[in-house]
């Protein structure tokens, strides 16, 4: 390796390095516990064309839709002679957007006047305003879900900080202290981004910088199209359903894929997929994108590749217009979660022929939200964001992962107690793994999580979206197909079961419980090891009558003997 090579190496890693403590800050220095702690937040490095050159080990469906973001608002904006003092601000998820919700902030990075990229960060905000707290489930346009930002080049002066456009903005947010707070965090990320690289212009040279960030980008397409390469040229059909559009129920919803392999590029056609629905469960471009582009890179192996825009150039992405995948402006897409967990479910099915060994079972691979919201006796509102994960799906070789956020978000589990210290309208009661809730398989699903929660005022608001009610997670290869979800409401000794997409209003004393599916299973149960099944029964994560039937499991006299104390 020559000197060059060795510095161009050391530059691609400091990038890298420095989107990684982006995101640590703007997570140390939010105000909202849904990105102090669940972590819904992302942070990027682009080049002065706007392509992502590094993006933090964060949210795959913000960041790797984070170039299409720059793309439309340089389109749309006169981006020539900016300065320090300018910033892009944008949440339309029809310019670029992923939902109202995430705020995505850009900033120049300027060495000597002369643009050397830009710094990137995408936050969910608690609030954004619309027609409900927190989230408007019944939204059936997207001026109902909050308040539309179109990509702006405003000044930090003039416009934020006190300015008109900032005081605008926040009188439309029903938590504008956090959200001001949460924002700031974003511009706090930002200018670490900028710092470090140009710490690395100063001390390699404005020119080396732009040549590493084009040689990191020129690499990973070198090592994309390698992993195509690998694959058998064909083509392959997946599909996968959500259990409804959220407004008539038990009508699954289907998500199409065509992959086809040509030599070293993919073309990842999405027509035969539903068409846009009346409620919020649309996905915009920018996220359909991010779930097909993370669908192919999680099964092709390369865990080395850097993830930036080098690796989209050998994937040809069809969409068609007025799908669910690619809605027509103005339609709703808050929970635009679910259908891109369909689109990796639909593609990992389709490669599935062709990466036996490497195509998991589907997972829950959806958007959990649950919102507990109120508004307070003596003004302002407490709202509490829950993003749950539930199982992930197996794969040859490895047992799916409990309890934890799909692939494409990878938020975090709320600590118990940081939800309770912030909100007093709300105690959680017991968060557990749900038994017998797996797909059973050679190699098992994953675990669901289930979490209760009392609430201990009047008039809580109850939001929810989800998926995976009706239809499980499929197992693959033979294996059995995971456990569906499920939500209920106790009330005076009676148990209500309340649907996927739920809005009620609740009293003092209701008690919540929120079960999320299992993974699918991988591969024929019964020829899971015996002491395998032992060691799950042992566990306490599965029953004895689960074990019989789907392992055909009956405890020995032996197995009982192991499990007393010595």
């Amino acid at each position: 390796m020559s000197d060059m090579d060795t510095q161009l190496v050391i530059l691609a890693r400091g990038l890298q390095s420095a989107a990684d403590e982006m995101a640590a800050n703007l997570i140390r220095s939010a105000f909202s516990a849904v990105v102090r702690e669940a972590r819904d937040c992302s942070t990027a490095l682009l080049d002065a064309e706007g392509r992502v050159v590094a993006q933090a080990d964060m949210i795959p469906m913000q960041t790797a839709g984070l170039s299409e973001s720059f793309r439309c608002a340089a389109e749309q904006l006169d981006l020539s002679g900016v300065t320090e003092d300018d910033f892009i601000l944008l949440n339309d998820p029809y310019s670029g957007g992923q939902h109202l919700n995430d705020l995505i902030v850009f900033t120049p990075i300027l060495h000597e006047g002369a643009l050397i990229g830009w710094a990137g960060s995408t936050a969910h905000h608690l609030d954004i305003g619309g027609g409900s707290v927190g989230v408007n489930t019944t939204a059936t346009e997207l001026l109902q879900e909050g308040i539309v930002i179109p990509p702006l080049r405003l000044s930090k002066q003039r416009d934020w900080f006190g300015g008109m456009v900032e005081r605008f903005f926040f009188a439309n947010i029903r938590t504008p202290e956090i959200g001001r707070g949460d924002l700031d965090a974003q511009f706090a990320a930002n200018l670490t981004g900028s710092r470090r690289v140009l710490e690395m212009v100063a001390r390699h040279g404005a020119d080396t910088v732009r040549a590493a960030m084009t040689e990191v980008m020129d690499y990973s397409e070198r090592r994309m199209r390698a992993a195509i390469a690998a694959l058998p040229d064909g083509s392959w059909e997946g599909e996968a359903f959500m259990d409804s559009d959220g407004v008539t129920p038990d009508v699954p919803v289907p998500v199409r894929v065509r992959v086809t392999v040509r030599g070293d590029e993919a073309e990842l056609d999405f027509t035969g997929t539903a068409a846009q629905v009346r409620s919020m469960f649309n996905a915009p471009f920018a996220c359909s994108m991010a779930g097909a582009l993370t669908a192919l890179r999680s099964l092709l192996g390369d865990t080395g590749m850097p993830a930036n825009d080098g690796c989209n150039r050998p994937v040809t992405l069809i969409f068609p217009e007025g799908s669910l995948l690619n809605p027509r402006p103005g339609a709703p897409v808050r929970a635009r979660g679910t259908a891109s967990g369909r689109v990796l479910d639909a593609v990992h099915q389709a490669l599935a022929p062709a990466l036996p060994d490497r195509a998991p079972a589907q997972g829950m691979n959806a958007t959990t939200g649950v919102y507990l919201a109120r508004a307070r006796p003596e003004g302002g509102y407490d709202i509490h964001l829950d993003v749950l994960g539930g199982g992930w799906g197996a794969a040859k070789g490895y047992e799916g992962i409990h309890a934890t956020d799909y692939v494409l978000s990878s938020c975090r589990l709320t600590p118990s107690e940081s939800i309770e210290m912030l909100n007093a309208h709300v105690r959680i009661e017991a968060t557990a793994l749900v038994e017998d809730g797996w797909g059973a398989g050679e190699f098992n699903g994953g675990m669901g999580v289930l979490r209760r929660y009392r609430v201990l005022a009047d008039d809580v608001v109850l939001n929810l979206y989800s998926d995976h009610f009706t239809l499980p997670p499929r197992g693959i290869a033979g294996g059995s197909d995971g456990g569906c979800a499920s939500l209920t409401l106790l009330r005076d000794g009676e148990t209500r079961a309340l649907g996927a997409t739920s809005s009620v209003t609740l009293q003092r004393g209701d008690v919540v419980e929120i079960r999320l599916a299992g993974g699918g299973g991988w591969g024929d149960p019964r020829r899971r090891p015996r002491e395998a099944v032992a060691r799950d029964l042992a566990d306490g994560v599965i029953s004895e009558s689960f074990a019989a039937r789907e392992y055909g499991y009956l405890p020995t006299a032996a197995d009982h003997k192991e499990k007393e104390p010595t």
